[in-house]
């Protein structure tokens, strides 16, 4: 695909070739000058370039690079299809972390008795996982972005297969909670990163979908692993379940080193390059055949050659990232809380064999699936119906002189709805659960809080990569940093507030907190008009 230049240089105000998306709206990028305005740049009859300057208010420093459309395959070579089979593939490799933490659930009562130890310090070893999941891909993830996808997930399914047998053969309590840590900054990574592959290939028309997919065939881990967990310490015991955990590692790595190229759009452009370097060389290339041309440093996009993992923590300090975050955190803490509660109190409580608790988790196992295949169809469902109207309302203006169309605003638009039917079930899980009623209320209760919290969490993944394209996987980390962190926060804090508030006051609390988090994103909504816009200090050097 040839790439779009400016008259003066060869390159777009990124200082790169800029690939145009594919869909109907414009492709926001983004590029930082200590001037408060630049010239304003139109292109021609035959040009595809529009470059707009928005002059700074005092105390900004935003500058907004406008693209137009292309055609809709030029964007990538694949076809629908394998675009599809690939987002489906690069979902069996996030399986790796998805299962990676629900896998023990049901074993925890059982590690409480085997290690001599109490509720709350067995807990320790969901904090410690959730701690590390939440910080290692911040750090991780962005090597994705200077080094490519293909070798750094390689890398990260192969320290989690060795990490594994490591924990299959462990027997003492600290040894456990450290290599949990080790597994979490190994395979947590891969979420992020397959996130950030998807985005290379998609835009913002079929981005919604096609990561709503990858996610929810990815989240079939939190339906299966606590099944499978459950069949491995019947059977054999609890370290049979981390010698499956390995084993299926050694085969996604197999898997991987097979099916997966490298997408990163600076090695491999649309993917019909060949790449530069044996690390990204993979034997699907010999499918793609006569559709590759020889490697061109001029038809890949720029790339990030310096490692700056702190880049994508600095957009924490944006409120509008900040709306955004904060209120899928606090949903995801809820369902991660409510999935530790089903399995302790149906141990304890409800003297369940640890294989009925497996096939229990089977109910929010399907809800994930659904509500994140179901939310990115209305992802993308709500952004053709708003940009047809966007279009319609200023079909007589030329391109230059229509207002920038709020993709953000679009995409939070579920947040709202699905935050309240979450809140709402989870109040209802609380008090059932603390009433000891019968289990099939408790499992609906339990199905519907995980199928509404996947709305936020498929949207915050998408919102980021439309916005930070460059540095997605960075990006994509951040919201992992913000969700896990604050789980950790709760998990480790949740057996005082049942002990403190009793279950039910404990889940009516978070119910309030959700709700009072999801009032900031309807302020978002409602009062922000503004084009997406980027901190001056997260340009490319």
């Amino acid at each position: 695909m040839q790439g779009i230049t400016s008259a003066e240089n060869g390159k777009c105000g990124l200082g790169q070739e800029c690939e145009l998306e594919q869909d109907g709206d414009c492709n926001y990028d983004y590029d930082y000058d200590d001037e408060d305005t630049k010239e304003t740049k139109q292109a021609d009859n035959d040009g595809d370039l529009v470059r707009e300057s928005l002059k700074n208010q005092p105390g900004d420093n935003w500058e907004l690079e406008k693209y137009r459309s292309i055609d809709e395959d030029d964007h990538t070579i694949l076809t629908h299809r394998e675009r599809v089979v690939m987002a489906l593939t690069l979902s069996l490799i996030g399986l790796c972390s998805a299962m990676s933490m629900p896998i023990y659930w049901t074993a925890l009562t059982e590690l409480e008795r085997e290690f001599h130890t109490t509720e709350s310090k067995i807990n320790y070893t969901v904090t410690a996982y959730l701690c590390f999941q939440a910080v290692a891909p911040v750090f991780v993830s962005s090597f994705s972005d200077i080094w490519g996808r293909r070798p750094v997930i390689l890398v990260c399914i192969t320290a989690g297969l060795c990490t594994n047998v490591g924990l299959a053969v462990s027997r003492t309590y600290w040894l456990i909670v450290f290599l949990r840590c080790v597994l979490a900054s190994s395979l947590a990574p891969l979420v992020s990163i397959t996130a950030a592959s998807v985005g290379d290939f998609t835009t913002r028309r079929n981005r919604g979908s096609l990561t709503g997919l990858t996610t929810g065939f990815t989240l079939i881990g939190q339906g299966i692993a606590p099944f499978l967990g459950a069949v491995m310490d019947t059977a054999w015991g609890w370290p049979a379940i981390f010698w499956f955990s390995a084993a299926f590692n050694g085969t996604i790595l197999l898997l991987s080193f097979v099916l997966v190229p490298e997408t990163h759009r600076g090695y491999v452009g649309n993917l019909g390059i060949k790449p530069k370097s044996f690390i990204h060389y993979s034997p699907y290339l010999l499918y793609l055949g006569s559709r590759l041309e020889p490697y061109d440093e001029n038809k890949v996009a720029k790339r990030n050659h310096k490692y700056q993992p702190w880049k994508p923590l600095m957009l924490s300090y944006k409120p509008d990232i900040l709306s955004i975050l904060l209120p899928c955190s606090i949903l995801f803490a809820l369902w991660t809380i409510s999935q530790t509660t089903l399995s302790v109190h149906f141990s304890k409580v409800y003297h369940m064999r640890v294989i009925i608790i497996g096939v229990c988790f089977f109910a929010p196992g399907m809800a994930s699936i659904f509500g994140t295949v179901i939310s990115g169809r209305v992802l993308d469902y709500l952004y053709r119906k708003r940009k047809a109207v966007y279009d319609a309302t200023y079909k007589d203006l030329a391109p230059q002189d229509r207002p920038p169309f709020n993709i953000v605003k679009v995409r939070l638009l579920t947040i709202p709805f699905a935050g309240l039917f979450a809140a709402m079930a989870s109040i209802v899980f609380g008090w059932c659960m603390d009433k000891h009623t019968n289990i099939a209320p408790i499992l609906i209760m339990s199905f519907l809080i995980t199928f509404f919290v996947m709305f936020p969490l498929n949207t915050a993944v998408t919102v980021l990569i439309d916005m930070y394209p460059q540095i997605a996987g960075g990006a994509t980390a951040l919201n992992n940093l913000f969700r896990c962190g604050m789980s950790a926060i709760f998990v480790s804090c949740l057996n005082m507030m049942e002990d403190k508030m009793t279950v039910g006051g404990t889940y009516t609390f978070m119910a309030a907190i959700s709700l009072l988090f999801l009032t900031v994103v309807l302020r978002l909504i409602i009062g922000n008009e503004d084009t997406i816009t980027k901190p001056k200090n997260l340009s490319e050097d």
